[in-house]
């Protein structure tokens, strides 16, 4: 068996090189823990900070590893877009951060808090030079990702990326008349290498490619001259990389993907939970296969929590809507329009939201022992090199077939099913047009909620699951409802009641009293101290 092991365990060169600049992180980041100091920041003012950021991350669904690029995205527009500040905002901006609870006390040295200040700088001067609010808006999300780099370094994660996309790319063809469409092959496969490693949002996507196609934009001390030069040819960059993104063809490649991004997520784990250890572990495939399966299992647990988690923040958001519009839309529109408030419509629309999320999250199960062992001979054939064969090969068709034509006409008549059966039992309920419309509203986000909070165990599945014709009559019926759940979701936050009401209205002024609280409370300490 040794002798076995021994022929077996030469290691794929880009494996090697992802398990190196790991190390390097880890090392890195307990050298940064050595040098980490202490910073005074009042604690009156920080735990206001702390309760208005739960709060509001409760009333926007995002993904743990969003959060904090989201909050130096908020910042960045509060200061840049709506404020127009053209002074330097760097120390107020991390004092923020740190009051929020996404800094550490003392984490920032001098020399970062530089490097934070000349990003700020930048895109201050650049922010002043263009026209056009959407562009504007889009260099607040490149800056926003740009200092969480800086401030949030996790270089081993693209490396992971990387890894994959050296592993996989010439093991996908592409075939049919736009197989060039979205910028080549190498591009959508990288692409979609990245959507299933780190799975980024938009802004972090084409930040992706902005750092590939405009390098010299990230260099330190860039000149005004060279800015501006960089600037005049900004619209046709920004129109090219969001071509790039919104083309179904990396898609489709991370459909393909699925199945080995779990092999590299799971690796990850195990070679972060090993790292002192890894090179003896890739030596041995058994050691390999034990340290994949263990890993396995407790991301399994972990995501499990997150599960709960994310459903239980769901629930609080669909509770908070629906309050809202009971209060605001639902009981005066009964009260004066109608001249008639019935209890049954208002009360199934507060209720049966969150319960049928409830239901729907208790069908969730823990991955297996059996996917374990699936997922650990995956990563021993792309650790060793042994995967030869294609993964895949994506079929870009120009002209619709008859049977495609057919099958999305049916797809088409399942919405009016769908949604016809739910007016119906709606109407038979006596819902007014506004209660049905308000229903169909929430009913469509739980779906959509419903598939977003268990795709991450989900995509953990490395088999194919078994599907009978009731699971199938209930995914027919309700992916209507999902799509535009997914639609709604997107395209309503942009006009988010809610979030405006924090971001414009709630926010400003209340970072301002909290920096006069944190400022006097110092001030105070400081009397009380000279006095004693």
């Amino acid at each position: 068996m040794s002798g076995e092991n021994k022929r077996n365990s030469h290691i794929n060169e880009p494996i090697a090189e992802f398990v190196e600049k790991l190390k390097q992180q880890i090392e890195a980041e307990k050298r940064g823990e050595e040098k980490r100091g202490e910073e005074d920041i009042e604690e009156t003012g920080e735990s206001m900070a702390l309760l208005y950021e739960k709060v509001r991350n409760l009333i926007e669904y995002k993904d743990d590893h969003l959060i904090k690029r989201n909050a130096i995205e908020r910042i960045l527009k509060r200061n840049l877009l709506i404020e127009l500040r053209r002074e330097n905002f760097t120390e107020q901006f991390l004092e923020e951060l740190a009051m929020s609870g996404y800094l550490e006390k003392g984490e920032v040295g001098e020399k970062l808090e530089t490097r934070v200040s000349e990003v700020i700088s930048k895109y201050q001067k650049a922010s002043g030079a263009i026209s056009g609010y959407e562009t504007k808006r889009w260099l607040v999300g490149m800056a926003s990702c740009e200092i969480e780099e800086i401030l949030f370094p996790n270089p081993s994660r693209f490396a992971l990326a990387r890894a994959m996309y050296e592993t996989v790319k010439e093991k996908i063809e592409i075939r049919g008349a736009r197989k060039s469409s979205g910028g080549g092959k190498n591009i959508q496969i990288f692409l979609a290498v990245v959507r299933s490693i780190a799975k980024p949002d938009n802004a972090m996507l084409n930040f992706v490619l902005f750092k590939l196609y405009l390098p010299q934009w990230f260099k330190e001390d860039v000149s005004d001259r060279e800015l501006a030069g960089m600037l005049s040819g900004l619209p046709a960059l920004i129109h090219s990389i969001q071509a790039k993104i919104a083309s179904p063809v990396s898609v489709k490649i991370g459909v393909a993907l699925r199945k080995y991004a779990v092999y590299f997520n799971i690796f990850y784990e195990a070679a972060l939970q090993n790292i002192s250890k890894i090179e003896k572990i890739l030596g041995n495939p058994d050691s390999l296969n034990f340290a994949v399966q263990l890993s396995a299992s407790e991301v399994y647990d972990r995501e499990m929590k997150k599960f709960w988690k994310r459903v239980k923040r769901s629930l609080v958001f669909l509770v908070i809507t629906k309050i809202f519009l009971a209060v605001a839309v639902e009981y005066p529109f009964d009260l004066y329009i109608v001249g008639q408030v019935r209890a049954i419509p208002i009360i199934i629309n507060l209720f049966l939201p969150p319960i049928y999320l409830l239901i729907l999250s208790t069908t969730i199960r823990r991955p297996s022992d059996q996917n374990s062992a699936l997922i650990a001979k995956g990563v021993e054939e792309i650790a060793y090199g042994r995967e030869k064969k294609p993964i895949a090969e994506i079929r870009l068709q120009e002209i619709e077939t008859f049977s495609d034509w057919a099958l999305n006409l049916f797809f088409i008549l399942t919405y009016g099913i769908s949604f016809g059966l739910v007016i119906w039992i709606l109407n038979i309920l006596h819902f007014n047009w506004l209660g049905i419309l308000i229903f169909l509203f929430l009913f469509s986000v739980i779906n959509f909620f419903n598939a977003l909070v268990r795709q991450p165990v989900r995509e953990l599945l490395v088999a194919r699951e078994k599907e009978g014709m009731v699971g199938m009559l209930i995914d027919t019926l309700s992916m209507p409802f999902v799509r535009i759940g997914k639609w709604m979701s997107i395209n309503f936050s942009r006009v988010n009641v809610f979030i405006f009401l924090f971001d414009v209205i709630i926010e400003a002024p209340f970072k301002v009293v909290v920096r006069f609280i944190r400022e006097w409370a110092g001030f105070i300490r400081r009397k009380k101290e000279e006095v004693i």
